[in-house]
């Protein structure tokens, strides 16, 4: 199943732009594209919470970066606003979102065509390293 997602963000980045945009068969598992291409695994996920889109009302999943993770973020950001990049989870693509604006904290909304239960998978495979599954 191919996802489109949006993601609503705003931060600095740290990286050149080199190539474009990445494409739906963008391989996560290969040799990274630093430029374009956000790698997390569980430890760069503070929290991931399922949540609701407040103008479409659509699932969403909410996601707050650790220190590492947001630092492996804002080294994707520069040039990239209006652009794709690809989201990477654990060496698989999520899905490529375009970059709206900068992000300057460190959580993050992906929204789009997942259901309830991609979400609930999804949150909960973030979440592996956290010592609290829900945040307070």
């Amino acid at each position: 199943m191919i996802w489109t997602a949006l993601l609503l963000m705003a931060g600095p980045g740290a990286s050149d732009v080199q190539v474009d945009e990445p494409d739906y068969e963008h391989d996560c598992s290969a040799q990274p594209v630093r430029n374009f291409e956000l790698r997390l695994v569980a430890s760069d996920i503070k929290y991931a919470g399922i949540g609701f889109g407040s103008y479409s009302n659509e699932p969403v999943l909410n996601i707050e970066f650790s220190e590492t993770g947001y630092d492996k973020f804002a080294a994707v950001q520069k040039g990239r606003i209006g652009k794709k990049f690809a989201l990477c989870f654990e060496d698989k693509l999520l899905s490529t979102p375009v970059l709206n604006e900068y992000i300057y904290g460190r959580t993050a909304q992906v929204s789009g065509a997942y259901t309830s239960e991609e979400l609930t998978e999804l949150q909960s495979r973030m979440n592996k390293n956290t010592e609290v599954s829900e945040k307070p």
